[in-house]
């Protein structure tokens, strides 16, 4: 009688080794592994990233290690195929996006809360362009000091120009050019007849005194 409760109660209570194991199940999801991919078209793993990457595949994480199932394996196939016909991966079609699907993690209250948090843009202004918290007196200063440093500037490319241009008249207007012409075709003035015309005026005053 023992014994007929007995085998009732164990074969009512399933083995251990009757239980499907979940994770092979869902390897056999996955076609196929990175280091098979790389021995199954004998490329490095740089190489073999770079064709996944142009693919836009991203891999399954399964028992720790990366694989990828029968539509991405498809894809690098037909890749491989082009790529031994052509030399390259251009003009071979791209696929859409494949792989896990990763969650947006952005929060819509966390966005407004920092944005109510943001601080009150600043309107102070140097005359540098540069936001200043000096006062009016400090910011007075520094508008003349820059105005000051503006009109030398300016006075010094000036000076700097004229003086390239007396050193390259050919490079004046044609106007200024007839000008310095004209100047150059005065007559001239002979200091002694000057001086003695100077003197005559001198003399007659002081006789008409």
């Amino acid at each position: 009688m023992y014994k007929l409760a007995y085998n009732a109660i164990h074969n009512a209570i399933p083995m251990a080794d009757t239980q499907p194991d979940t994770l092979e199940n869902e390897t056999e999801n996955f076609k196929i592994s990175i280091l098979e991919l790389q021995k199954k078209y004998g490329i490095g793993r740089d190489p073999l990233y770079a064709r996944m990457r142009y693919l836009r595949i991203k891999t399954y994480k399964v028992l720790g290690k990366a694989h990828l199932d029968a539509e991405q394996v498809a894809h690098m196939d037909g890749l491989h195929e082009h790529i031994k016909a052509n030399g390259r991966m251009e003009g071979y079609p791209v696929p859409q996006p494949s792989g896990p699907i990763e969650e947006e993690q952005t929060t819509p209250t966390t966005l407004t809360v920092a944005q109510t948090q943001a601080p009150a843009p600043n309107t102070n202004y140097s005359p540098q362009g540069k936001r200043s918290q000096s006062s009016p007196v400090d910011d007075v200063a520094a508008i003349i000091a820059s105005a000051q440093s503006k009109a030398a500037g300016t006075l010094i490319a000036e000076n700097v120009l004229a003086q390239h241009f007396i050193q390259n008249p050919e490079l004046l207007p044609d106007e200024l050019k007839a000008k310095i012409q004209e100047s150059a075709q005065m007559p001239s003035v002979d200091p002694f007849a000057y001086a003695d015309s100077l003197i005559n005026i001198a003399m007659g005053s002081i006789n008409a005194a």
